[in-house]
């Protein structure tokens, strides 16, 4: 390289800061150090960065063009250092999260987004599927954190969200026609649209009757999808049919009972105390010292 980082900063600050001498103060440089960077700056590229209108100089075209590819540069070598310091000091240089697919994508993301914000060296690694079990997701894919329902081990959890999950089916469906509530046998003759996940290793579903023709669809959005088409029915998280509901395009089935199904969230690490700062974080960001919310 025939120019350097330093005198990549050095036209940064001058020109963020308004000036030479503001530039000299802030990086705690003699004012001719900065005046002699620029004017190496600018005769090793060959090009006129400066130009001087009235008694202040001014970026130049060509000068604004190259800054601005260079503030990207200079942002990855401060998180480069950045990242070299926590790693030095036991940081985290990866979060490894596991998230059951029931768990709602914007308070995920809203998480990792404050993550990133407070961590920028920091690189999430995000799996997402359903019916998650956190063993699994320990051994076999090293999660340092997992949001799941299925708990086969003594981890350290917290429950942080329960989903209501209702049963439901498009307004024209034939189950609707009937006037009175449904039994066994009115569910018996209709397709019960279900979620299935092997995530684990283990093929697991939603419950279903015995004899039961099922439809079975690997997320939750295939599921909403065929129950919006009216191939069948089925109990699907309350928060992602809000409009579907608030338009009764979907409508709840008349049930005596088990209308309504709770999936309880938690939250799980092997060991709250050797976490790294960086996943303690992550983990109060996604509730881990608040109380379960219901959705």
């Amino acid at each position: 390289m025939r120019t350097t980082l330093d005198e990549w900063e050095i036209l940064q600050a001058v020109v963020q800061l308004g000036g030479f001498a503001p530039a000299a103060k802030q990086l705690n440089r003699s004012q001719s150090t900065i005046s002699y960077a620029i004017a190496r700056l600018q005769e090793q590229l060959g090009i006129k960065l400066f130009e001087i209108k009235g008694r202040r100089a001014h970026l130049t075209e060509h000068g604004r063009v190259l800054l601005a590819d260079a503030e990207s540069h200079l942002a990855g070598f401060h998180q480069l250092e950045q990242r070299a310091r926590s790693l030095g000091s036991g940081g985290e240089s990866e979060v490894r999260l596991s998230v059951d697919s029931i768990f709602p994508n914007e308070r995920l993301f809203d998480a990792l987004a404050e993550l990133a914000r407070r961590f920028p060296y920091v690189r999430p690694k995000l799996r997402q599927s359903t019916f998650l079990c956190a063993d699994s997701e320990f051994s076999a894919h090293n999660a340092q954190l997992c949001i799941a329902g299925i708990l086969s081990r003594e981890f350290f959890s917290k429950a942080i969200l329960n989903i209501h999950m209702i049963a439901v089916a498009h307004r024209d469906h034939p189950l609707h026609a009937i006037k009175r509530e449904l039994n066994r046998t009115d569910l018996m003759q209709h397709i019960l649209v279900a979620i299935e996940g092997s995530a684990s290793g283990t093929i697991r579903h939603q419950p279903s009757l015995n004899a039961q023709r099922v439809l079975h669809v690997s997320s939750i959005e295939a599921a909403i999808d065929g129950v919006r088409c009216g191939i069948g029915f089925g109990w699907l998280p309350a928060y992602r049919i809000e409009s579907d509901l608030a338009r009764r395009e979907l409508l709840p089935l008349h049930l005596p009972a088990g209308g309504t199904r709770e999936v309880r969230l938690n939250l799980v690490c092997k060991d709250f105390s050797s976490m790294g700062r960086e996943v303690k974080v992550l983990a109060d960001l996604l509730g881990f010292h608040q109380e379960a919310e219901e959705v």
